[in-house]
């Protein structure tokens, strides 16, 4: 079992040093007994870092070796075999795997982290008066976009290529407030903790938020992604991955300040404590099997909606294909 010391050096991995990290592991013989973490950032992931700081991995008799990844990396090193787990948002998933991208979700972590915002003085008051304006997101693919695409088309407002009633603008994160200031666009569509801290901070009026809209608030965004042959051929591994996920998703549910101290003074998130322990309280963090599989099919069918999935694509056939329900893993953790 790796030292606290070994679990802090390899936080530190770069992206070029993964592959080969991997290699000595795998000539070792360690490949089928240590599992690669891939470490993306985010408030999101509060469970990860609460897991790793308070040792659930290790009661779980779990061997590990954790690096740090960049978001946009983890599926493509995922699927390469250069980590085994990862975290990410379901929303930018389901459009790869309908295209043939093959992984597992066991899990879901919790719901909510998607903002869409108007400036405080805008006429803008609900997401109908989007019709005919223009929104600021990071990218077509990416999950405040498509979370914004199905909460616009629930209500009629029409986000497909035969009737697009939105404009979408493509801007960096960082650039994002600052046109929505400018006017450049009418709103902007983002993730916690980026999108509370521009409403705390009075910049900005939310018009829609995942954690508490009817629609969404239920729904889990955020999920466990595990490596095809990682699943088959060593199930058990990721059960106590999951299992320690669980048991850390609870503890962030029941003592979200906490949480938020401990990831800040870890150095996992950045910001300050009393703002992201706010942001922690307005989602579920009761880590879900169940809800992991609900939300594929539900995501799924939206998509196909909203033409970013083709009709043809059987959605319940995608999720039975990528959902996978792991042995000793309960539903929810209730103790």
């Amino acid at each position: 079992m790796p030292s606290r010391l070994s679990i802090l050096l390899t936080a530190t991995v770069l992206l070029g040093s993964v592959s080969c990290s991997r290699k000595n592991a795998a000539k070792a013989g360690d490949y089928n007994l240590v599992v690669g973490i891939g470490l993306v950032g985010g408030l999101c992931n509060a469970p990860l870092y609460v897991a790793l700081e308070k040792g659930y991995f290790e009661a779980e008799g779990l061997r590990y070796t954790q690096y740090k990844v960049d978001t946009n990396q983890s599926i493509p090193l995922l699927t390469t075999g250069k980590i085994d787990v990862t975290g990410n948002l379901l929303a930018t998933l389901i459009q790869p795997l309908a295209n043939g991208l093959e992984v597992k979700i066991p899990l879901g972590i919790h719901t909510g982290c998607v903002k869409v915002l108007v400036p405080v003085g805008s006429s803008i008051k609900t997401l109908a008066d989007l019709r005919g304006k223009k929104i600021g997101t990071t990218g077509m693919a990416a999950s405040p976009t498509v979370i914004a695409q199905r909460a616009l088309a629930s209500i009629g407002v029409g986000v497909t290529a035969e009737k697009p009633e939105v404009e979408w603008q493509i801007f960096a994160s960082s650039d994002l407030p600052l046109a929505m200031e400018k006017g450049s666009v009418d709103a902007i569509a983002l993730n916690d903790p980026t999108a509370a801290i521009i409403e705390n901070e009075g910049k900005g009026r939310v018009i829609l938020n995942s954690a508490t809209d009817p629609g969404l608030r239920n729904e889990f965004c955020c999920v466990v992604v595990a490596r095809n042959e990682t699943v088959q051929q060593h199930p058990e591994a990721v059960a106590k991955y999951c299992r320690a996920l669980q048991r850390a998703a609870k503890f962030v549910q029941e003592h979200p300040e906490e949480t938020a101290k401990l990831i800040v003074d870890k150095k996992y998130v950045a910001g300050n404590a009393a703002v992201n322990g706010a942001i922690l309280k307005t989602y579920d963090y009761r880590a879900s099997v169940s809800q992991a599989k609900a939300a594929i099919t539900r995501n799924t069918l939206d998509l196909q909606r909203i033409g970013l999935v083709k009709k043809d694509v059987d959605a319940q056939a995608l999720t039975n294909a990528t959902f996978f329900a792991l042995a000793g893993v309960p539903d929810t953790l209730t103790k």
